[in-house]
């Protein structure tokens, strides 16, 4: 005899689907009480009789249940959820911001929500909309004018902390005294060559930290009394391909021997560097520079970068700080932090030797 061969109906599923992650009615179930005393316990426990309590406990340990914390939010309005959100993603720069943003979250018993405007428009609001919806707050760092985006974070209906940008709309904001960094690097460069050899080499020309620090190097060179030329002082992108073509331009000119360049960040600097040794000139024996942010790049490259030190990591954790206090005390009024940088002096201007400074002209 044949065994007989059963057939399957295609419109009907072999096996009931499973459910993946138990509920909190499943939990309800196991413990034997409703939903509500499920919340209840998970939120506010003291309300609840301790046998009660520790019921429903086992109950979540032994299906293995996990809150959904926008389902909490819904009852505690409170999701323990903040929003970080970056003009990019790439680079020690903002890796440094968000590791300093991440652990003061935990720290302070939230989560950490990234977004970026990678793709987006530059007027765009990086699609907060959504997100908004979601969070008890948002840091956003706005390094270019943005109307629509500013205008976003002071109209949301939830505490916002704005990095960057020198105008929050009366939010409560981080800084970067990148004045004061920019005034020490060309004080520096100065003490090692005449102001007429005094370059900078900036990112974006309406970014507002590249825009600050070249108005930095322009107030220092002119307190001692020097002209700078308008070819001096250029603007380009925060990246190596742009500082190549900028020491090129000096090279083709005969003008980067014996020059003192300021650099936008370390990646234009290493960008000069790689770009000078092609023809034979090298740090700081035929020319002085300096970096800006101080990222690991700096200690890597040979000869070692002199850099301007950014301390994005504390900038990322005062951000969450401050974020996290307003949503404790929401009548406070603005706050706001500046953080100073430092110069780290390096072999591409220790061992220069000094050249006298000219008269002022």
């Amino acid at each position: 005899m044949q065994p007989v061969e059963h057939q399957h109906d295609p419109h009907k599923p072999p096996h009931p689907p499973q459910r993946v992650h138990p509920s909190i009615q499943d939990v309800a179930d196991e413990a034997g009480v409703s939903i509500a005393t499920v919340s209840r316990v998970l939120n506010s426990p003291n309300l609840v009789a301790p046998a009660t309590a520790s019921r429903v406990r086992q109950a979540v340990e032994k299906l293995g249940y996990v809150p959904n914390a926008f389902a909490q939010g819904l009852i505690t309005r409170a999701s323990k959820v903040l929003a970080l959100a970056l003009p990019d993603i790439h680079g020690e720069f903002y890796s440094e911001l968000l590791r300093g943003a991440d652990g003061a979250a935990k720290a302070l018993g939230y989560h950490l929500l990234v977004a970026s405007a990678q793709g987006t428009p530059a007027d765009a609001d990086m699609g907060l909309g959504p997100v908004l919806g979601l969070v008890d707050g948002i840091a956003l760092m706005v390094t270019e004018p943005n109307d629509a985006l500013l205008k976003r974070a002071a109209s949301a209906r939830i505490p916002a902390v704005v990095l960057d940008a020198p105008d929050p709309h009366h939010a409560d904001s981080i800084t970067v005294d990148n004045h004061a960094g920019a005034t020490q690097a060309t004080e520096h460069l100065l003490s090692l060559v005449s102001p007429r050899d005094a370059y900078f080499a900036g990112g974006p020309p309406e970014n507002y930290d590249s825009k600050t620090r070249a108005q930095a190097f322009l107030e220092t060179l002119k307190a001692h009394g020097n002209h700078v030329p308008a070819d001096h002082v250029a603007s380009g992108s925060f990246s190596f391909e742009w500082g190549e073509r900028f020491a090129r331009g000096l090279i083709k000119d005969g003008r980067l021997r014996g020059a003192g360049i300021l650099a936008g960040n370390d990646e234009i600097a290493y960008g000069i560097i790689h770009a000078a040794e092609a023809e034979g000139l090298i740090p700081p024996r035929d020319f002085v520079i300096v970096g800006f942010d101080d990222t690991r790049l700096a200690s890597l490259i040979r000869p070692t970068l002199s850099s301007v030190r950014v301390p994005m990591s504390d900038a990322g954790a005062k951000a969450v700080g401050l974020l996290v206090n307003r949503i404790k005390n929401p009548n406070l009024p603005p706050q706001r932090v500046s953080l100073t940088p430092t110069l780290v002096p390096r072999q591409t201007t220790a061992s220069a030797p000094a050249r006298p400074r000219p008269p002022a002209r």
